[in-house]
C-alpha cells in the first residue's frame, strides 16, 4: 500500500490568565507529557518521519506518514492534546510529481508559443 506524507502543525492559544501551579501540573501530566510520549512512539514506528516542538512558540510540527486520510485522522485525533490544539494539515506531494506536472505544462506552452506558418 502506498503511503502519503502530511505536514501537521498543532498550535495552542495562550492562556487568558496565568495558570495556577496545580493547573500547570494537571496540564503537564494529563496532556503535554502523554502527547510527547505518543509522538515519540509514532516516530519510533516510522509514522512520524520528522518534526518536533515548534521553537519560540507553543506547539508541534511534524511530517506524518499515513496510507489514507482516515489513518492520519485517527493518528492525530489520538493525541491527548488534540482536543485543545488548533491543528493544520497539509497533504504533501513529491518533488518528482511536481516536476512532471511542470514539464507537461512547459511542453504545451512551447507548442502554443511556437511560430506558426503563415496562412494562405
Amino acid at each position: 500500500m502506498t503511503s502519503h506524507d502530511y505536514l501537521v502543525e498543532m498550535s495552542f492559544a495562550p492562556f487568558a490568565s496565568l495558570p495556577s501551579p496545580q493547573e500547570v501540573v494537571t496540564f503537564a501530566e494529563r496532556f503535554a507529557l502523554p502527547t510527547l510520549d505518543a509522538l515519540e512512539g509514532l516516530a519510533a514506528a516510522g509514522r512520524i518521519v520528522a518534526g518536533g516542538p515548534a521553537l519560540a512558540s507553543v506547539g508541534f510540527a511534524f511530517i506524518a506518514r499515513a496510507a489514507t486520510p482516515q489513518e492520519l485522522e485517527e493518528m492525530v485525533a489520538g493525541l491527548p492534546l488534540w482536543t485543545r490544539a488548533q491543528t493544520r494539515v497539509v497533504a504533501l506531494g513529491t518533488f518528482e510529481s511536481r516536476a512532471a506536472t511542470i514539464r507537461g505544462r512547459l511542453q504545451k506552452a512551447r507548442k502554443a508559443a511556437a511560430p506558426r506558418p503563415p496562412s494562405r
